[in-house]
C-alpha cells in the first residue's frame, strides 16, 4: 500500500469564517482524509476558531485584525512556528487558496519543505482590487503582488 500523501491546504479565510473558497477547503481536505491521504489546512489565527471539530490538522498561523478595512482578520505569513509545523508534517504538496498572504506564506514554506507550490484561482482578484482600493497606484501596486505570487507559482488551476 502506498504511503499516504500529505497536502497542505493554505487559505485566508476559513470557519469561523465561511465564503466558497473556505467552504471548498474544508471539502477538499475532509475528502483527503476520506481517501487515506493527509491535508493540513493553513489559514489565520481566529479568536473564535474551534478546529477540533474536524478531521484534519489546522495550522493556525498569526493573523493582523483587518476587519475595519477588508472585513476579516488578514494572515501574517511570516512565521517560524508555521514553518516549523509544516516541516515536521512532512508536507508533499503545498496547495494555496489565496494570491496574497496564503501564497507568501506558501513560497516561503516551499523552500523550507522542499514541495511543489500549486495555485487555485478561484475569483476574479482583479476585481476585488479595483473594488476594494480606489487608488489607481494601490491599485496597479496590489496586481503587482498578485501576479508575482501567482507566476511563483509550480502549476495555477484556474476554476472555471
Amino acid at each position: 500500500m502506498p504511503e499516504p500523501y500529505s497536502i497542505s491546504l493554505l487559505n485566508d479565510s476559513f470557519p469561523p469564517l465561511i465564503d466558497g473558497v473556505a467552504n471548498t477547503v474544508v471539502n477538499y481536505a475532509r475528502e483527503l482524509t476520506k481517501l487515506g491521504d493527509r491535508a493540513i489546512v493553513v489559514t489565520p489565527e481566529h479568536p473564535d476558531a474551534d478546529d477540533s471539530r474536524f478531521p484534519f490538522p489546522v495550522a493556525r498561523y498569526p493573523s493582523v485584525d483587518t476587519r475595519r478595512l477588508f472585513g476579516y482578520l488578514a494572515g501574517y505569513p511570516f512565521s517560524p512556528e508555521t514553518l516549523r509545523q509544516l516541516k515536521e508534517q512532512k508536507v508533499d504538496l503545498l496547495h494555496s487558496h489565496c494570491p496574497v498572504m496564503s501564497t507568501i506564506l506558501a513560497r516561503s514554506i516551499r523552500d523550507v519543505v522542499d514541495a511543489p507550490l500549486v495555485f487555485t484561482y478561484h475569483t476574479k482578484f482583479d476585481v476585488d482590487v479595483a473594488k476594494l482600493l480606489r487608488g489607481r497606484l494601490l491599485q496597479e501596486s496590489a496586481l503587482y503582488v498578485l501576479a508575482s505570487n501567482i507566476s511563483a507559482c509550480d502549476e495555477v488551476w484556474v476554476v472555471s
